[in-house]
Formats: structure tokens, sequence, C-alpha cells
């Protein structure tokens, strides 16, 4: 184990994953998960890394996904993207919808990338709920977020499956623009 003075917690290595006394000994082992094989088990979690943000967004996260994907990761789960105007928080330059089928196109450089270093890689879809900062946000409730200065306004029951308001159900409506971008997302991603 490699303790760093700045970090009091024993972490393991790699070589201390692949040795018989690890605590973690299926750590580095595939997993298949019926439809596909991940190379290992380690998983790295969604995050906004900023990179979303910015006018070269695709080539930015191919770069720093694949790099991700270089060192090991088995599987990576992007940040946030939103699939309709009410998923999204507005203000963002990242906040380009996964809508359709010339959005997705413009992923595969991402998923292109890791595919390359022997990754996979799936998007997280992102609902920014009550966190949205625009006129129209909708939320399970109306608790105003303690971040937001704007109440959204609470969803009716018959609303929760409506997709242009959620994204529950999107991919339950066979042709709307979000689950063809999706289907060709997934077809360029896992």
């Amino acid at each position: 184990m490699n303790i760093s003075p700045l970090n009091f917690h024993a972490t393991p290595s790699l070589k201390d994953a692949r040795s018989p006394d690890s605590p973690y000994p299926h750590l580095l082992a595939p997993l298949d998960l019926g439809f596909t094989t991940l190379r290992n088990r380690v998983l790295m979690g969604s995050m906004h890394t900023g990179l979303e943000d910015l006018p070269n967004r695709y080539e930015a996260m191919a770069a720093f996904f694949g790099a991700r994907a270089k060192g090991g990761v088995g599987l990576i789960v992007t940040g946030g993207f939103p699939i309709n105007e009410v998923a999204m928080d507005v203000g963002n330059s990242g906040d380009e919808l996964l809508n359709s089928e010339a959005v997705a196109e413009k992923h595969k450089a991402i998923t292109s990338a890791v595919h390359a270093s022997g990754g996979k890689i799936c998007a997280q879809l992102l609902h920014m709920g009550r966190y949205a900062k625009h006129k129209n946000l909708v939320a399970p409730s109306a608790i105003k977020a303690p971040i937001n200065p704007s109440t959204p306004r609470a969803l009716e029951d018959d609303e929760i499956f409506r997709p242009s308001l959620t994204m529950h159900s999107a991919p339950r409506w066979p042709g709307s623009p979000a689950t063809t971008a999706l289907r060709s997302w997934a077809r360029k991603a896992i």
C-alpha cells in the first residue's frame, strides 16, 4: 500500500490489487454485463469538468476521457447531458441538448477516444430540476433549492411521463428526437 503524506488513508496501487492478499481481488478482473464486458471493475463516476462549456468541448472531452481510459478505467460515466429544454441549466454554453442525430454524432469523438484506449463509456442524462436557472424550471415539488433564487413549479402526476417536461419517459417514446439521439449515442458508446 502507498500512504501519501497528504492523504493519511492507505490507497491500494494497481499492483496491490493484483496481489493474492488484496482486499479487492476482483477489482481488475473483467466484468460481463451481458450486453458488453468491461475490462475491469474500475468506474469513473459522473462529474462536471467544465470542459462542456468550452468552444472546443468535444475535442477537450475526448482528450480528457480518453486519458482516463488509457489510465485503466473500465467504465466512464460522462457529465450530465440534457435531452430537452426544461432539463437544461440555461446559461452554460455546454448545455447543448442531446436530442438529435447531429449532436449525437459530435459525441463520437469522445466515445472513439475512450474505445481506442480499451474503455467503455456511457452518458449521464441530466435534468436540472430545482437547480435549473431558467423561468420554466420544474421539479417533483415546489421547493426552492438553497442555491437558486427561483422556485420550481411542481409537476402534476400526469406530467411525470411527459417527455417535454421530464426525462423519465424519454427512452419510452420510440419516435421522439431524444430517443433517436440516445439510441445513436448508445451505438457509438458502450
